[in-house]
């Protein structure tokens, strides 16, 4: 399975701004803000596929309500 490009960058791009955010307005815990950069910077890719995986999901469930709808049978 291959991460989406878009995903993981919109994901990246979100968790730099809530950790630059909170570099910056919590200068106290600018310590213990360190491991957890390394760590979002590592979970980028999972927390992508996991996105990802949550939106295909969605998209495949509301096919299914629309062709109960329409009364077309679901094949499995």
């Amino acid at each position: 399975m291959k991460c989406n490009t878009k995903t993981m960058v919109t994901t990246a791009l979100a968790l730099a701004l809530v950790i630059a955010l909170g570099y910056w307005a919590l200068p106290q815990f600018r310590g213990a803000l360190a491991p957890f950069i390394l760590v979002a910077c590592m979970l980028v890719c999972p927390l992508s596929m996991l996105l990802m995986m949550r939106a295909t999901k969605s998209s495949i469930d509301k096919q299914d309500v629309q062709r109960r709808r329409d009364g077309a049978e679901i094949v499995t």
